[in-house]
């Protein structure tokens, strides 16, 4: 599930890459074989030839040819761009069309799930580099945004030039609803592991207002990337994240009264680790999962029982409309949500008397074998260095009285985990602050850990506490 780079492009108006675009590319294009070019302009059958020659040129008059280059357009049948999108080493979203038109293409060609999969680099430039994004606008046609490919939730207005007054006010109003970053030409976001990095001059734009782009922007950014990591291991996440005890969820449930007839939202689910002893009470059982990978593992799973339903959203910009509910609850998500918006839209999406639920694991291994513990500390002391740190803990799930709740209520619940070395790996690189360690250290250190369990007679035991908040919103609110 791993994109080996995305890149957000505005445009090359003298058809050449910058040399700041072209260190990044020659460091990240090692596998060249084939590159796939996808159209805006479904049916301009000469021009993108045209456009698929003139764009590869571009990489190749640098050193960087492909073995192969082809576009997608109409002229293509749905299995061979399937196929060739699977195969590409770099797919590149090209410009100079309408983005629906590109987004309705990529589906009716079948390479929509393709795209999803691929490990390839992805590009965009202009309307291909709009509908990377989770939402965007193609102001030239609408002002009405609509989904993208949900690479990145990074909104752009291409070609941006204070001097275009049509195209400056045009961005200007799609900012009164969003934040918009507005790219001029020869600029570009690089994003890996949630890692952003940019060139050229890119503004940020919210209410009308513009100014460059800043580091803390740029940190912001990858915050908001980092919520979506896990998004990129969904079988190794559902295979060995830890799902919660019955005792919890018997706990839960009867104190919340769920049961058949109760509305109930589970925030940000994952891959169900904390789903199904909720949804066998026969509640009407809804979710809101972030991560497209993590949502279709959550319908495949789940998507044929009555009581399930799922969006594939951001709980923070979501729209429930007149949606209420008996207990909304999360497992380990809510503290991604800024503590603000998470009590206060809790709050208002919650019946009167119903129940917020909020549930983590702790786990410490210490007790069951100090001097594995004492080595294992050592390799995190020699290797962890993760390009972005974890700056999530300082939720605070008791300040919910400050958002109208009830006083919150804490209870605690005991489990136990024992892993093989190679599981206890597995699991580790399943922790968002572990996937964006860089490589090579990445490989090395899960390696070390590797050998130390192996050591330890192939065994690592996890005792496991399951802390679990509960508030409520008054009867009477």
């Amino acid at each position: 599930m791993r994109k080996e780079l995305l890149a957000v492009f505005s445009g090359f108006p003298d058809h050449h890459f910058s040399e700041e675009i072209m260190k990044r590319l020659r460091e990240e294009l090692k596998h060249r074989k084939s590159i796939v070019f996808i159209t805006a302009c479904p049916d301009d059958y000469a021009q993108n030839d045209d456009d698929c020659d003139g764009m590869h040129e571009m990489f190749a008059e640098q050193g960087l040819s492909f073995e192969n280059h082809c576009v997608i357009d109409n002229r293509t049948e749905p299995s061979d761009a399937k196929k060739m999108v699977e195969n590409a080493d770099c797919i590149f979203l090209m410009g100079g069309g309408v983005c629906e038109e590109q987004l309705d293409l990529i589906r009716r060609k079948d390479c929509y799930e393709a795209l999803l999969d691929s490990h390839a680099a992805i590009f965009g430039v202009s309307a291909g580099s709009m509908n990377m994004a989770i939402n965007t606008v193609d102001f030239s046609e609408s002002m009405e945004p609509f989904r993208g490919l949900e690479f990145t939730n990074i909104t752009v207005s291409c070609h941006h030039d204070p001097k275009d007054t049509w195209r400056y006010e045009q961005t200007l109003r799609m900012s009164e609803n969003r934040v918009v970053y507005a790219m001029e030409d020869m600029s570009a976001f690089f994003i890996k592991e949630g890692r952003i990095e940019t060139v050229g001059t890119i503004w940020r734009v919210e209410n009308r207002e513009l100014r460059t782009i800043t580091d803390e922007d740029i940190k912001e950014l990858e915050q908001d990337e980092f919520r979506r990591v896990f998004d990129t291991i969904p079988d190794q996440f559902d295979k060995f994240r830890p799902e919660y005890s019955e005792e919890l969820f018997d706990f839960l449930n009867a104190v919340a009264k769920i049961g058949p007839g109760k509305r109930v939202l589970e925030i940000g689910p994952g891959t169900g680790q904390a789903t199904e002893p909720v949804l066998r009470t026969g509640c009407e059982y809804h979710a809101i999962e972030l991560g497209v990978h993590l949502y279709r593992k959550m319908k495949e799973k789940f998507g044929k029982l009555p009581n399930f339903n799922i969006v594939n959203d951001d709980f923070i910009t979501h729209d429930f409309g007149d949606m209420k509910f008996d207990m909304i609850y999360s497992a380990a998500t809510i503290q991604w949500i800024p503590e603000e918006t998470a009590f206060t839209k809790t709050f208002e999406l919650l019946k009167p008397g119903g129940t917020l639920a909020m549930m983590f694991t702790s786990a410490e291994y210490r007790s069951t074998n100090e001097a594995l513990y004492d080595k294992i500390q050592g390799l995190y002391d020699r290797y962890y260095k993760p390009d972005i740190p974890y700056k999530h803990g300082a939720f605070h799930y008791t300040a919910a009285p400050e958002y109208g709740f009830t006083e919150v209520e804490k209870h605690e619940f005991k489990g136990q985990r024992v892993f093989s070395a190679d599981e206890y790996v597995a699991f580790s690189g399943t922790h968002c602050d572990h996937i964006v360690i860089p490589e090579p250290i990445r490989t090395e250190f899960f390696e070390a850990l590797r050998s130390a369990v192996k050591e330890a007679g192939d065994r690592i035991v996890f005792n496991d506490t399951y802390v679990l908040y509960i508030t409520k919103k008054g009867s009477e609110q």
